[in-house]
């Protein structure tokens, strides 16, 4: 997108980042290389990489477009620098009563699933209301999900986070591993994705409304839609705010319910969400990895990142014939309402 600007783009990668993001840029450049295009016009910051140097680069650059921690976006707001921030992802998906079960859950397990859920568009969590929630449960299960017992949700529990952080020897990892290094049980090591049930409470009390980015997907129940809006609203006011939410349902409703109640900037309906919500052919949205999360998460955008924020327009400006309305045709419905 940088490119297709006109511009240059250099990236400053997390530390632990660094190697793939190198390897990246150097297939990058050897493309730009074989069209004739300048290298430079994809670089990343050399060895080692730290906060002084990525703060030096934000002070230098025209425009920063900043992702990871929300400290990250706070620095990059503050540099002086124009600047694009996105939010933190934690995507809440609702299961109504309306809604096609099986379909459902093979969509959330192949989204869950894509990339290890590293991605900030993967369901974190799923509410699903309780006169179809054995049902919807049996789906998932059917489509993969290995339904956590109350020992192993505390054992995955002490080992996805140490001292209140996610733990990076744990995240991200193919199913088989993580149900080795949580200690579950033989059948775990088949499944696909991981189901743990929690009690309808957000908050560093109860870590598993958190983001994960692993392959453990938190079930919810409620008894009716309105409790499902409340709760998932409560979930992004903790981790996610703005970013987005999903429904599997056929009631237009109670989709519209969502869309207009819920601090949010997406509202995907019976889709993928991994897949849906960075941009689709099926769905209009821009595609990219950066989603604006809108005031409600401190950000610029409140639309998914895309090529047009890479660009300055200039608007050449010659007069036309006068297209004037008269007061009456301005005023004239509101006077007759209520009086000149």
């Amino acid at each position: 997108m940088a490119i297709k600007g006109g511009n240059a783009v250099i990236i400053a990668p997390s530390p632990s980042g660094l190697i793939t993001t190198t390897a990246t840029v150097n297939y990058m450049r050897a493309e730009l290389k074989k069209i004739g295009c300048p290298e430079d016009l994809v670089q990343v910051l050399p060895s080692p990489v730290n906060k002084e140097l990525t703060q030096e680069l934000m002070n230098q650059a025209d425009l920063i477009v900043c992702t990871g921690s929300q400290n990250n976006v706070r620095r990059a707001y503050s540099s002086g620098t124009p600047a694009i921030g996105v939010g933190a992802g934690n995507v809440p998906v609702i299961i109504d009563e309306t809604a096609d079960l099986k379909d459902a859950a093979i969509k959330i397990q192949e989204s869950k699933c894509f990339d290890n859920s590293t991605s900030c568009s993967s369901e974190n969590s799923v509410t699903i209301l309780e006169s179809i929630y054995n049902d919807a449960i049996q789906a998932l299960k059917d489509a993969g999900g290995y339904l956590c017992s109350a020992e192993e949700k505390e054992k995955i529990s002490r080992t996805l986070w140490v001292d209140g952080h996610l733990n990076r020897h744990v995240i991200a990892k193919d199913p088989s591993v993580l149900a080795e290094i949580c200690g579950l049980g033989d059948g775990a090591k088949e499944a696909k994705f991981f189901l743990v049930e929690d009690v309808c409470a957000v908050g560093q009390e109860h870590p598993f409304s958190n983001e994960k980015l692993s392959l453990v997907l938190t079930v919810y129940c409620v008894p009716n839609f309105k409790k499902a809006k409340e709760h998932v609203q409560n979930i992004l006011d903790f981790v996610g705010m703005g970013h987005s939410v999903g429904i599997h349902t056929k009631s237009d409703e109670n989709v519209r319910i969502l869309a207009e109640e819920l601090k949010v900037v997406r509202v995907l309906v019976n889709q993928a969400h991994t897949f849906g919500n960075g941009g689709s052919f099926t769905n209009g949205l821009n595609f990219t990895l950066s989603m604006g999360c809108g005031t409600w998460a401190g950000n610029s955008i409140s639309e998914n990142l895309n090529y047009r924020h890479f660009i300055n327009v200039t608007h050449l400006i010659r007069e036309i014939a006068e297209d004037k309305p008269s007061e009456a045709q301005l005023f004239g419905q509101y006077w007759q309402k209520y009086g000149k």
